[in-house]
């Protein structure tokens, strides 16, 4: 998916020695850039969990993270949310879509690019039921810079 000169780049950007681990973390970082470059999803959704706290706040990141966490920022349908999603995210393969009354996950899968080759995984999950906040909602800009994608 990925070439490999673009996650060896990459690998200057993050302390993990594991090029799977690397080219993880690109995609989820094209992912982000993707998802809160959209106008609707943006101001339907907020990134939170230990990814958003490692990806914003600390540097070098202590932990490694292979999720993304969201939140529905006010109730409402979820159905349009994960359909736009869907199509923000469609250079992702392998897309499975598992949607609850609380939390709709998206699952991502792909083959790892240096051997040994291994699954690369990705979800994303969406809470739909905690629609506040304590502290406000604050945008923190967040940028990619690789071979590979540019946002």
């Amino acid at each position: 998916m990925i070439n490999r000169a673009s996650i060896i780049q990459w690998s200057k950007q993050v302390p993990w020695n594991d090029n799977a681990q690397i080219e993880q973390d690109l995609i989820i970082s094209r992912a982000l850039v993707a998802i809160f470059s959209d106008e609707f999803l943006s101001s339907q959704l907020a990134f939170r969990g230990g990814t958003a706290l490692h990806k914003l706040y600390l540097s070098p990141q202590p932990r490694y993270s292979e999720d993304i966490d969201l939140v529905q920022i006010n109730p409402g349908p979820i159905k349009p949310i994960m359909f736009r999603l869907g199509e923000v995210l469609d250079f992702l393969p392998n897309r499975v879509t598992k949607q609850k009354r609380y939390n709709n996950t998206m699952l991502f899968r792909m083959e790892s690019e240096f051997p040994p080759t291994i699954q690369i995984r990705l979800k994303i999950e969406i809470n739909c039921f905690e629609h506040f906040n304590e502290l406000g909602l604050v945008k923190i800009p967040f940028i990619v810079e690789n071979s590979w994608f540019t946002g």
